[in-house]
This record gives structure tokens, sequence and C-alpha cells, in this order.
């Protein structure tokens, strides 16, 4: 007990001071990014679509009843201020993978045929997914 009372009251050691890297360039990111934060589900993924520039991605998700649905995320980068924040530690990513908005499947589907023909459907598929 008096080691824990006495730990209360010891100095702490000063931090060392890490140097934060410089942002990275953007395709640096989107490199960085590329199939990360897939585990951040409560479902199965299916399958990753990927746009043109990689920065944006559809994810096909299966749940537990195994109906499938899908989300619409895009790169998120973090500012300067945040990354002097985040950039300190060795494993920290340059960005974060976010749903867009209004991009959650509206409906959920037994087959990913059904799936796949409303996803291709949607305004920000044929802009960003499709080749030109």
């Amino acid at each position: 007990m008096e080691k824990w009372i006495a730990s209360i009251f010891r100095k702490k050691k000063a931090e060392e001071t890490v140097e934060v890297p410089l942002m990275p360039a953007w395709e640096t990111v989107v490199e960085k990014m590329y199939d990360r934060d897939l585990d951040k589900f409560g479902g199965e993924v299916i399958r990753v679509i990927y746009a043109a520039d990689r920065s944006m991605r559809y994810v096909i998700l299966k749940n537990e009843k195994g109906f499938l649905t899908y989300r619409l995320e895009k790169i998120y980068p973090f500012s300067e201020d945040e990354w002097q924040y985040v950039g300190r530690h060795a494993s920290a990513l340059p960005a974060m993978w976010e749903q867009v908005r209004g991009g959650q499947g509206k409906s959920i589907f037994s087959c990913e045929a059904d799936l796949l023909g409303e996803l291709t459907a949607e305004s920000a598929y044929k802009l960003y997914f499709e080749p030109k």
C-alpha cells in the first residue's frame, strides 16, 4: 500500500519529445490507407471496390443473418494541427476512412448480384468508380 501511495506522489519522468514527421503527400496518404480499417465493421467484409484513384471505396458487408449491405467511404486526411498530435505515434495513419454522407446502402440484399445492381446505379459509382 505504501508503494502505491508513494507512486502517486513520485515525479513522473519527463516525456521524451518525439519528432513528428511531415504530413505525407496525398499520393502517399492514399497508398497507406489502402485496405486499412476494414476490421471496424460489425459484419463480415465480403468485397471492397475502390475508385480509380483509390481515395473512395464501397465496402460490401454481410451481417450475422447472411444479409448484405454496403457503405461508401472516403479518405479524410488529418489537418496539420491534428497531425501534430496523431503523428507522434509510430503506427499512426495520416488519414481516416469515413462514411460519405448519404453513402449507406439503403437496402439489404440476399444476394450480391442484386446489391451490385443498386450500387452501380448510384451517381457516386458512375462518377468515381466507372472507367472513363
